[in-house]
């Protein structure tokens, strides 16, 4: 079975849309191994929402846990801005998903960076990212992390 990241506008049931549009899965890990064999590689993942479906629209079992573990290896960090089946939040006033704004959020406030070096960790951005995204949600959306590796990755606006 072939497996595809699907852009927003993509019906679920074109299956030449999906084909020529759509990011087959085993591609975008090959590429994400690759990347990784020349040094660590964060994958940021908001999506609207995790699910899969056949070429003929039967709805399959699949959430972005799968997904993050699919695509997680030793370089390779994977944050999705939901778990489960859960839907990706957006409002107007946040100009982005509530994870989008929680991520560029993090760039900037000191709370991200509590040693106040300049630097984030992909495990203080998680953290970050998983108790902001929960508290503008009210707990509808909760990010979901698979870590596999710690180091520096981001110097933060402070």
């Amino acid at each position: 079975m072939k497996l595809y990241l699907l852009p927003y506008d993509i019906d679920s049931w074109d299956a030449i849309g999906i084909q020529s549009r759509g990011i087959l899965l085993d591609e975008f890990r090959g590429e994400l191994q690759e990347l990784a064999k020349r040094g660590r590689v964060l994958v940021l993942l908001d999506a609207c929402h995790f699910e899969a479906t056949t070429m003929d629209g039967a709805r399959l079992v699949m959430d972005s846990t799968m997904l993050r573990t699919g695509l997680a290896a030793a370089n390779v960090s994977v944050l999705t801005s939901s778990s489960g089946g859960e839907v990706s939040r957006e409002d107007l006033k946040w100009q982005h998903g509530a994870f989008t704004k929680v991520l560029l959020d993090a760039l900037t406030d000191p709370v991200a960076d509590p040693d106040r070096k300049g630097l984030i960790n992909p495990t203080g951005l998680a953290h970050y990212l998983d108790t902001r995204v929960r508290q503008l949600t009210d707990g509808a959306q909760n990010p979901g992390m698979e870590i596999r590796f710690d180091t520096t990755i981001f110097a933060s606006g402070l």
